[in-house]
């Protein structure tokens, strides 16, 4: 019985996954105007729900690999460091899987519906606030050279980051909730 349930849950980690790299690579490809969407947040968050914290740094830092190896990460970022660069991409999207699955774990028990919420919310917040704070601290004559005499932190929030962050946490926030949900009442039928 346990050997099956851990197989399930390896299953389960694997699918979530695969999802992670197709919804990565199609938005490392896709974009629309100059917003990519960022669907991969989805299982991501998923997997920190269901299986756990850990479950949720490795499918974000499984996003992370694929967001170091992007053709726009590759043309802005590597140049001021390929290293910092694929540590920046790697521990911001595990740190923020991991954060997604420590929210969950603490406050499921008080109520299910607050912690699916709270759990899909923080992923993408997490990812864009380490993301800004790496951006200021390693690549800022990158973003100085972007700005042309702007402030270089309003340009940061407002031109780099501003409407992709908005979407990103308004579908994260929709469809991983959704999803959450979903395998909860699957859950709850299996129990009875």
């Amino acid at each position: 019985m346990r050997r099956n349930l851990q197989i399930n849950k390896i299953t389960g980690i694997a699918i979530l996954g695969a999802l992670v790299v197709v919804l990565q690579l199609f938005s490392n490809y896709v974009q629309f105007g100059s917003v990519s969407i960022t669907l991969s947040l989805i299982p991501i968050v998923v997997g920190a729900v269901i299986y756990g914290p850990l479950t949720g740094f490795i499918l974000g830092a499984l996003c992370g690999v694929l967001v170091f190896v992007a053709p726009s990460t590759m043309a802005l970022f590597w140049e001021y460091g390929v290293i910092t660069t694929f540590f920046v991409c790697v521990l911001k999207m595990g740190i923020a899987g991991l954060a997604s699955g420590i929210l969950y774990k603490l406050l499921y028990k008080k109520n299910n519906s607050v912690a699916a919420v709270v759990a899909s919310v923080i992923v993408p917040i997490v990812n864009t606030g380490l993301f800004a704070i790496a951006a200021y601290l390693f690549y800022y004559d990158l973003l100085d050279g972007f700005a042309a005499g702007q402030n270089v932190v309003a340009f940061l929030f407002l031109s780099f980051i501003g409407i992709n962050f908005i979407i990103e946490l308004f579908v994260n926030s929709i469809l991983s909730t959704v999803v959450v949900r979903l395998t909860n009442v699957e859950k709850l039928k299996k129990d009875k």
